[in-house]
Order: C-alpha cells, then structure tokens, then sequence
C-alpha cells in the first residue's frame, strides 16, 4: 500500500505541475497573478486599435503639423503630357502609293536570272591537298600495310569533312571535326611508331606528310 499511495501522490503532484504551467501560459489572469507572486513586470503594447494607451513602444505620439504648399500646375510634367496630346504638322509631302503594294496586282515571282549572285566561299590559304597528291609507299610489312591503309581513308574521309566546313562552318561540323582530327592524329602516332620499329622509311615519309596536312586543319 505505501508504494501504490507514494506512486499516486508522485502522479497527482505531476499532474498538478503541468496544470499550473498550461494555466501559466495560456490562461492570462494566471499568467499575470504568476508574475506578481514571480515578482516579474511585463511592459503591456498597446493593440492598433487601441487609444486608451498613451505610452507606446516608440514613444508618446505627438500630432505632426507641416506645411502645405500650394505648386503650380504648369509642371514639367503636365508640359510633356500636353505636347504628347498634339499632333504637330511636319512640313514635305504626302506619302504616296508605293507600286507593287496595296492595291493591284503582285510584282512577278523571281527566276533563276533574278536570283542574286552567289560567291563560292574563300579557302584558306594554307588548304590541304587531298590525298591523291601525296606520295604513297606500300610497306613489306603487313601490320605497317595495315595501319597504313587505314589512316589513308581516314584521312580520306577527314579531307571531304574540312572541305565541307571551309564551305559551310557550323557548329556541328566543328565538333565532328575537332573529334575526328584527335583521333586521326593519334592513328598518325602508332603508325609513325610501328613503322620506326619495321626500319620503313617510305612509311615513315608518308606518315609525316600526312600529320602536316591534318595539323593544317583548323576547326
């Protein structure tokens, strides 16, 4: 008995505490009889609404007088919103019908002999040469031949996309370009290499020619 009597005391002396801090808090007659026996003072602001309060936050209200002045209409403003009103005549003569438009019939359609000139795209002075201008050497070894056969069409391929740039720069075909030139010159490599190591001098020759032509590519 003496430990359920101590658990039910410890329950309502609980349960008492967390009634005086709800009444506390949201009840404000106990809020401000809890302050007086606290001894604590809260200034009170008063509501928007209120006028029984003299003494606000900022300070006493006081009643501001200015002075009024009395300004003249003719403003610059006004100015600028009558010369917008009018409509101010402007000396020469009256527009006329232009022929062709408006009224009657359409001017004829263009044909081929109406068509302004085209001008074929300036190259580069330093164009490269397509691949049939440049010396070829067929390799004894079969690797180098290999190799060597590949970078040749590549190259091919790499000269007819410069030549449509020069005539047609876009964006598309310079990031197909920049892309293809790295790879090409990166076959140009192990090519140089493999035929370094074979002792093929033709090859060799043929490679460096071909690397001169590709670095001419300027995307």
């Amino acid at each position: 008995m003496t430990a359920r009597n101590n658990k039910i005391t410890w329950w309502t002396v609980g349960t008492a505490v967390v009634v005086l801090v709800l009444l506390y808090m949201f009840c404000p007659p106990v809020h401000k009889f809890g302050n007086k026996l606290l001894g604590r003072s809260e200034r009170e602001y008063p509501k928007p609404d209120s006028v029984k309060v003299d003494e606000f936050e900022y300070g006493t209200p006081m009643d501001l007088q200015g002075e009024v002045i009395d300004v003249p209409r003719d403003s610059l403003l006004d100015s600028l919103m009558l010369a917008d009103s009018l409509l101010i005549p402007v000396d020469g003569p009256l527009p006329t019908q232009v022929p062709g438009f408006g009224d009657g019939e359409l001017p004829p359609m263009p044909d081929d002999t109406d068509l302004p000139i085209k001008i074929a795209p300036v190259k580069p002075e330093n164009m490269p040469v397509g691949l049939e201008e440049i010396e070829h050497y067929a390799s004894a070894n079969t690797t180098v031949n290999s190799k060597l056969t590949v970078c040749r069409e590549n190259y091919k391929k790499m000269h007819e996309l410069y030549t449509e740039f020069v005539a047609h720069p876009t964006v598309e075909y310079k990031e197909i370009g920049v892309k293809r030139k790295k790879e090409l010159l990166d076959q140009l490599s192990q090519l140089m290499k493999a035929a370094q190591s074979a002792n093929d001098s033709n090859c060799e020759e043929e490679t460096a020619a071909l690397r001169r032509e590709v670095n001419k590519m300027k995307f």
